[in-house]
């Protein structure tokens, strides 16, 4: 019982942690932020994560592991590699809207020193996908798919606080969603190849 109990309240910091990192950025949570939010005291939070830094150490991998398995599925969808690359665009996009836990670590990346972790996990596999996607001839010789992945990843890193602050949509196809995709279209257009854009549905 007593593991169990652990396990859940481990679980209960994490999401508690989540959403005041998610709120406050990590200069801005001080512990009893979380323990106030979590309901526990400190002595509990600290037996599990002894100082701030384990704590979002913790939030980060467990933000990894959730855009992990998405990449994964989007990045073995059966479908031509722009059509993959804009699915993955939408799904972390969707992830970011939908998962607090995502949220957070993708706002502590950016105020932690440390790397790209979390984003270098779709990163990588956006920029394979559309080089792919070039190598194909599907988009203009001069476009360099770092280029237009980099161009993906400023969108994203809007979204991100755009996501933060707006409600979610109702049904159907979230405001941010139809934001990226719309933003995401227009960027494809003018990579395009020029035989591309006279056929290009950029619906898919």
């Amino acid at each position: 019982m007593k593991q169990v109990r652990a396990v859940r309240t481990r679980r209960l910091i994490l999401q508690a942690a989540a959403e005041q990192f998610d709120l406050r950025g990590y200069a801005g949570t001080p512990l009893n932020c979380v323990t106030r939010a979590a309901g526990i005291s400190m002595g509990a939070l600290t037996f599990h994560f002894p100082t701030k830094q384990d704590l979002a150490d913790a939030v980060q991998l467990s933000g990894i592991e959730i855009t992990k398995d998405v990449v994964e599925k989007a990045a073995d969808l059966p479908v031509a590699p722009l059509h993959g690359a804009r699915a993955l665009a939408l799904s972390i996009t969707r992830l970011l809207e939908e998962c607090t836990t995502v949220r957070a670590t993708a706002r502590l990346t950016r105020e932690r020193s440390g790397g790209d972790v979390w984003t270098g996990v779709w990163l990588t596999c956006l920029t394979e996908l559309l080089r792919r996607a070039h190598d194909e001839g599907r988009l203009r010789p001069r476009v360099a798919p770092e280029t237009f992945a980099d161009s993906v990843l400023f969108l994203i890193m809007g979204i991100e606080e755009y996501t933060r602050c707006a409600a979610a949509g109702t049904g159907g196809d979230s405001p941010a969603v139809r934001r990226v995709a719309r933003a995401w279209d227009l960027l494809l257009y003018g990579a395009l190849d020029s035989a591309e854009q006279a056929g290009a549905d950029l619906t898919k």
